[in-house]
């Protein structure tokens, strides 16, 4: 009796250590959790899986799909594998020793390549392009200032945004991510450019004929000065840095002067803008009070041309030029260009008619000339001397 009292008491002992085992054995096992807070996400190159520490794990198994893919003792796994515009699904699970917890929940992406942005300023404002990113339906367009943070303006399907709501004269940098379902790219590099609004009125100053002209335009906001061109020429007259100058067209003779302003800031510049008027020199003409006509005084020298009416020629039609003197003295081509021959006076009567006239009399308007009116009857002489 006693002996099998002691060995039932052993048993119990044995079954007691045995319970205790298998319970710890268990209670591990509850502990080791699931990971949580997985997240995959595209970098530059590739796809990124992080997930959350788990207590008491050494290691942790990734499954891509249904298949075991990388095992790590880290917290992240970057997938250098995954091929562009393929949707990928993973989870994670724990692990210590022989025991593995449960399945993470599934989360998926697509895997899109960053894209390249280029940026440039248009009319209207700033244009921003990019290149397709395979896998991509859409593309997301942030925008910041200098020492902002980006802000998203735009989600587009095609590859090329203009940014018309850019103020002139401010800085903007643009990046894009691509985007498919709930999976979006690394941001592009940020690209930069400045937008100038171009000048938008202009003025000439000279109610009188003069040796010179002052051209006057709006002020462009940002703009921190202004390249003045020579409108036939293209080569540039002045740097200035307010919106005026004073100009001295080089002729003698009664023509449309031509001029370009570019507003600029830096390298920076806005698009051209021309503008235009009639020059009329001092000495070079003269309102004949008997009809009120207006008498263009030309000199020019044997052998040198000028162009009849070349003012109304900035215009279609050009108007008609008829020689009334001096034949022998002067000559006149089909295109109104007179060639002097020898020393004399010539005259000729220059008409105009229809939109010519009324653009000829906007040309005196620009000018603020006091005598455009007597241009009213749309005829002018040309009254010329060859020296």
């Amino acid at each position: 009796m006693r002996t099998s009292k002691i060995i039932s008491g052993a048993l119990a002992v044995v079954m007691a250590a045995s319970t205790l085992a298998i319970g710890g054995v268990a209670a591990s096992a509850a502990t080791l959790k699931a990971p949580t807070n997985v997240q995959v996400v595209n970098t530059t190159n590739t796809l990124r899986i992080t997930w959350k520490k788990v207590a008491g794990a050494k290691k942790y198994k990734i499954y891509r799909g249904k298949k075991l893919y990388h095992t790590t003792t880290k917290v992240k796994y970057y997938d250098n594998k995954a091929k562009a515009g393929k949707k990928y699904t993973y989870c994670v699970k724990a692990v210590k020793g022989k025991t593995v917890s449960k399945a993470s929940k599934k989360v998926s992406a697509t895997r899109l390549k960053k894209t390249t942005v280029t940026v440039k300023a248009v009319t209207g404002g700033i244009k921003a392009s990019w290149k397709a990113v395979k896998g991509a339906s859409k593309y997301d367009l942030y925008r910041k200032t200098t020492g902002k943070k980006y802000s998203k303006i735009a989600t587009l399907k095609s590859k090329t945004y203009t940014d018309q709501k850019a103020t002139s004269g401010i800085k903007y940098t643009y990046k894009v991510k691509a985007v498919k379902g709930t999976s979006s790219s690394a941001s592009s590099e940020g690209k930069s450019a400045t937008y100038l609004a171009p000048v938008e009125t202009a003025k000439f100053t000279a109610d009188k004929p003069a040796s010179k002209l002052t051209l006057t335009w709006n002020i462009v906001k940002g703009a921190t000065g202004y390249t003045v061109y020579d409108g036939n020429t293209k080569a540039k007259i002045a740097d200035v840095t307010e919106p005026t100058i004073e100009l001295a067209p080089e002729t003698k003779n009664i023509d449309v002067v031509n001029y370009t302003i570019v507003a600029t800031k830096g390298s920076v510049k806005s698009e051209e803008f021309a503008t235009a008027a009639l020059f009329i020199p001092a000495g070079s003409y003269f309102t004949d009070p008997a009809d009120n006509t207006v008498h263009a005084v030309v000199k020019i020298k044997a052998g040198e041309k000028y162009t009849a009416g070349s003012y109304g020629n900035a215009v279609e039609p050009a108007p008609t030029v008829t020689q009334l003197s001096g034949e022998d003295v002067a000559t006149i081509d089909k295109d109104f260009n007179v060639t002097g021959v020898k020393a004399g006076t010539a005259q000729f009567k220059v008409e105009y008619d229809g939109a010519v006239k009324d653009l000829l009399n906007a040309y005196f308007a620009e000018t603020n000339y006091s005598f455009q009116n007597d241009l009213s009857a749309g005829v002018a002489y040309l009254d010329l001397t060859v020296e």
